[in-house]
């Protein structure tokens, strides 16, 4: 098969493939002796650029060439870039080389790859999402669609054991990002009126920056803390070699402290050996505000579907082995709760979602059906047509136009497309230029997390709409330069149409006087021309 399904992640990546009979399967680590890959890359120099479990191994010794957690700061406009030998790397381009690592790993074992799914949390935004699929693109990869993690591991689940008519909360807490959804696993026909397992996300929400990360922070400061009791110092005065080596121990101490009930971590502190003595209960009750934290969103999730009786509760991610994680869902789930493959479950459900990709685009023929039975056994889309999966938009999209009505008029926010809704949406709308002889529209897009149905964005002092917002998380996306010819009167209708799925956001402005169509997007600020002239805009007609 040369259909791939891909979990990048922060602190371990993952891909896997269907077999020759249609079930998932991880393809293999053998360089790490492992089923995943550590998402660290080590700059050695020039010339050599390592990732996986090698480069991780780097950080005591040369922390500084080494990269770590950036899909903590991928599409982020705030994400900082890093320098080496001369040259800059974005977090695009380190993940890349991450995925790339994932690419050579099938093309050592005599695969090769064509089409890929990547998975992304689904609070991700459309930012976030399409430096994903950059990242992908940039590594070779030919990315069919992006996938929500937690959407991805009900594959994986229902492929295994699909039970009718079930409501399943999945609690997918990963090394940097925490989602939980809950989706409704039932039967369905679908457009070739077969039936098929249909899974329907109703709810979700989560924090793109928590994770097992934030763990691992509490336990290097409580070690480094414990350092400096032991030795006299202060923080100030430890060398920057033993706080790398207390960074590059803290994970195996929280791996320990998930099978025992203390572990113990030697550091070199200054030249003096120091033995510190860490208990899970201590370790428990300082990271008690994280957990808390995460169920705080399951709280916020269920509160939006109140009818909704969870059946089952999937734990998905690597820090969902921690015991602290396991009781506090289990007893607010008694009885439900279940470990469904963490480190792998993301992955092999993007590999079923992958399967499902291509054999829409390229399904079996009249011919094909004519085959016999023994014969349909070992394709792989016997699995995969099975299933259908219907997401929701991870945000609020629509455009920032000009509101006519009253005697003052205002720059808004209108909501085409609300949080929540059945992926993929589709939403049309007509404006008109702002004023008569207008020479072009600046159609501004934008997303945010609320569901009214017009928002009044912050401005800065010259009136001019703000690129974020955090009141609502608004986040200026980009803008389209709808070109008028001359003489253009401002009864001219433009149609506006905005598509969301789970890549991103695609915008077309139509000047349906002359049916051109325009579809030029520009994603970011330093692409978007800084005057913002309100002649410049489209309105909301009221005539």
């Amino acid at each position: 098969m040369s259909t791939y399904g891909i979990d990048l992640g922060t602190t371990y990546s993952c891909i896997a493939r269907l077999d020759a009979n249609g079930n998932p399967e991880v393809i293999r680590n053998n360089e790490d002796d492992s089923n995943t890959v550590a998402s660290v890359v080590f700059f050695e120099n020039e010339n050599n650029v390592i990732v996986g479990q090698a480069a991780k191994e780097n950080v005591e010794t040369d922390g500084e060439r080494v990269v770590q957690f950036v899909k903590r700061e991928i599409g982020k406009r705030d994400a900082r870039t890093y320098e080496f030998d001369g040259k800059t790397y974005t977090p695009v381009e380190i993940s890349a080389l991450i995925l790339t690592r994932l690419k050579n790993l099938v093309e050592a074992q005599g695969g090769t790859i064509e089409d890929v799914v990547i998975t992304v949390p689904a609070y991700f935004g459309l930012e976030e999402r399409s430096a994903t699929r950059q990242a992908g693109e940039l590594a070779g990869l030919h990315v069919l669609s992006l996938i929500n993690e937690p959407t991805a591991a009900a594959l994986s689940y229902c492929a295994r054991q699909f039970q009718e008519d079930r409501t399943i909360l999945v609690y997918d807490l990963g090394g940097g990002t925490f989602d939980v959804t809950v989706l409704k696993m039932s039967m369905a026909q679908n457009d070739s009126g077969r039936d098929v397992q249909k899974i329907t996300v109703l709810a979700t929400d989560g924090d793109d920056l928590l994770g097992g990360k934030d763990w691992d922070d509490k336990l290097y400061n409580h070690i480094l803390r414990a350092c400096c009791d032991e030795n006299g110092l202060t923080p100030e005065e430890v060398e920057a070699e033993t706080r790398q080596d207390i960074r590059s121990k803290v994970e195996e101490a929280k791996r320990k402290l998930s099978k025992k009930q203390s572990a113990k971590v030697r550091i070199d502190v200054n030249g003096s050996r120091t033995e510190i003595v860490i208990k899970r209960a201590d370790f428990e009750q300082m990271t008690s505000d994280l957990v808390a934290k995460t169920m705080n969103f399951v709280d916020a999730t269920l509160e939006k579907i109140p009818a909704a009786a969870i059946d089952t509760v999937l734990l998905v991610g690597g820090s969902t082995y921690m015991p602290m994680i396991i009781n506090a869902v289990e007893e607010k789930f008694p009885g439900k709760v279940q470990q469904h493959d963490p480190d792998q479950a993301v992955a092999k459900g993007a590999a079923i979602y992958a399967s499902m990709l291509v054999e829409e685009v390229d399904s079996p023929s009249a011919a094909d059906d004519e085959n016999s039975a023994d014969e349909k056994i070992s394709r792989p889309e016997q699995l995969t047509s099975k299933f259908t999966v219907e997401d929701q938009t991870p945000r609020s999209f629509g455009p920032g136009v000009v509101d006519m009505n009253g005697a003052k008029h205002k720059y808004v926010l209108e909501n085409f497309i609300k949080i929540g809704e059945k992926m993929p949406a589709v939403f049309t709308k007509t404006y008109y230029p702002l004023e008569d002889n207008q020479e072009l529209v600046r159609l501004r897009a934008f997303e945010n997390i609320s569901t009214d149905d017009t928002l009044i964005p912050s401005v800065d002092e010259d009136g001019n709409p703000q690129a974020t917002d955090p009141a609502h998380k608004v986040k200026l996306l980009g803008e389209l330069i709808v070109n008028l010819p001359p003489n253009t009167s401002r009864d001219t209708p433009i149609k506006v149409t905005f598509k969301v799925d789970a890549s991103g956001v695609h915008v077309e402005a139509v000047n349906t006087k002359t049916d051109e169509i325009f579809e030029t997007f520009l994603r970011t600020e330093s692409d978007i021309d800084v005057e913002r002239s309100a002649v410049h805009q489209l309105r909301i007609s009221s005539d």
